[in-house]
């Protein structure tokens, strides 16, 4: 026996009803992510000039572009970019040695790009990103963000 539908997912017309969607969140920078951002365009722009449009560099550039412009911004609250733990309020995407971490406000449908890096991820190394990254959490860098959007800052963590 079929199941009968539960409110809202009637049919109409023989077809399912369509959901509404909403626009993508407003993306912003801080100015660190924004000099990665640029650093690695103008890599990918040197790479191109010189004929070699497959460089990792150029892959990276539009892996970190395409994040930025669509990824993030459709669905910046989903669970599976969630960090745990102190770091419960910011969200990740990690592709290789690519990670991106944000915030993201819902009330304001905004998403606040706080960090890019490309280094390679090694736990305890003193260049590991999630090390760089919450030690810059720790130093306050990122305060005045969390309270501008709303978010809850994660506990003072040591770095």
């Amino acid at each position: 026996m079929p199941k009968k539908p539960r409110a809202g997912q009637g049919k109409v017309s023989g077809k399912r009803s369509a959901t509404v969607s909403l626009a993508p969140y407003e993306v912003e920078l801080t100015k660190s992510a924004e000099l990665v951002y640029a650093d690695l365009y103008h890599r990918a722009v040197d790479a191109e000039s010189k004929g070699d449009p497959t460089n990792s560099v150029c892959t990276t550039f539009r892996m970190v572009r395409d994040a930025i412009k669509n990824i993030i911004p459709s669905d910046p609250t989903n669970k599976r970019y969630a960090l745990a733990g102190e770091l419960s309020n910011i969200f990740r995407l990690h592709k290789g040695r690519l990670r991106i971490c944000w915030i993201a406000s819902s009330a304001q449908r905004k998403v606040c790009i706080l960090f890019i890096s490309e280094t390679l991820r090694k736990e305890g190394d003193v260049n590991d990103p999630y090390r760089v990254f919450s030690k810059r959490l720790a130093a306050g860098e990122f305060d005045e963000l969390f309270s501008r959007m709303g978010v809850r800052r994660p506990p003072r963590l040591s770095p």
